[in-house]
């Protein structure tokens, strides 16, 4: 276990010889004593804070560059010879990462009141003598703000990467990749709880010779329309996706088929009223044919969405715009 004694100061000499070091070193750095005063204020960190030797040494001010209000940096806490836990619940939201290693201790966090506000990445180590009694801490500093923009930078990259993975370009629903993910989510819920799951199936009519008529600018602004009706009409849990071309599909998680009835019904009401204008002048209304179906217990998926599909085929076949239900 460390000491602290009442060590006296070094002589001038070996203070000036200590200060001519640290001030060759390129990395902030400053160190104090047992009485937590400053006894070593390098140039890099006189250059990266601000704060000049002259007015630092001598003081208890090491926290001033950093904080708002009085608090112990970490070269104050090992000094005190505060327990892990205790510098851990002290900076807890304040360092996203905590390494101890013997008597060295390294944090990084951001600070605002450094500039227009600076990452840092730090580390505290305790000063022995020759018989292991602590007479010091120094801590030094690195600005690491260009490292953890480009962090975040990469992060927002992926996120938007994996967003977009997910995302049908036109519509900004769930694309078909999505759709098998997701479904096979919901059958493995529906199975392990025995909760009710349905699946509706949309297929535009004629919608090919609506492209071929008015071409393909036309078709897709009443894809992307279509595709607002249906993210207005269904629940925050449902989910829904573009499956092809002119094929869409909407998971019911917790209901029957017969009760998501109600909401393809308002689908298909509200498609069927907008007058779409063409650029020729044309007035073009467009329909859709739906086919629902509830999950079978350990059903497999291929049968569920064949099932759905072939339902939504027999509402093609019985004249389109309506909703057909398999079972």
């Amino acid at each position: 276990m460390h000491k602290q004694p009442n060590t006296p100061r070094p002589a001038a000499s070996e203070d000036l010889l200590a200060q001519h070091i640290l001030d060759s070193i390129a990395i902030p750095t400053f160190a104090i004593n047992t009485q937590h005063e400053i006894t070593h204020w390098n140039r890099a960190i006189e250059k990266v804070t601000g704060h000049l030797a002259a007015d630092m040494i001598g003081s208890k001010n090491q926290w001033k560059p950093f904080y708002s209000n009085l608090r112990p940096t970490l070269a104050d806490l090992i000094i005190e010879g505060s327990e892990d836990h205790s510098i851990r619940e002290r900076y807890t939201k304040k360092y996203q990462q905590f390494n101890v290693v013997d008597d060295k201790y390294e944090a990084e966090g951001f600070f605002p009141n450094m500039g227009m506000g600076e990452w840092l990445s730090f580390t505290a180590a305790l000063i022995l003598d020759e018989n292991n009694n602590i007479i010091g801490a120094v801590e030094t500093l690195k600005v690491i703000s260009d490292r953890k923009h480009a962090e975040q930078k990469l992060l927002d990259s992926q996120h938007k990467y994996r967003e977009l993975s997910t995302l049908d370009d036109l519509t900004q629903l769930f694309n078909a990749r999505h759709f098998f993910v997701k479904i096979d989510e919901e059958i493995s819920r529906s199975n392990r709880y025995n909760q009710s799951l349905s699946i509706c199936m949309l297929d535009l009519d004629n919608f090919k010779k609506v492209n071929d008529t008015y071409g393909h600018q036309f078709g897709n602004t009443v894809l992307t329309e279509f595709a607002n009706i249906i993210k207005r009409n269904i629940r925050h849990v449902d989910m829904a996706f573009r499956y092809g071309g002119e094929e869409f599909v909407i998971l019911f998680p917790f209901v029957i088929a017969q009760n998501a009835l109600t909401v393809v019904e308002k689908i298909l009401t509200q498609l069927e009223h907008i007058d779409f204008k063409a650029d020729n002048g044309d007035i073009v209304n467009v329909t859709t044919s739906a086919g629902l179906a509830t999950y079978r217990a350990k059903e497999g998926q291929d049968s569920f969405i064949k099932r759905a599909d072939k339902a939504m085929y027999q509402s093609k076949s019985n004249g389109k715009n309506q909703i057909s239900i398999d079972g």
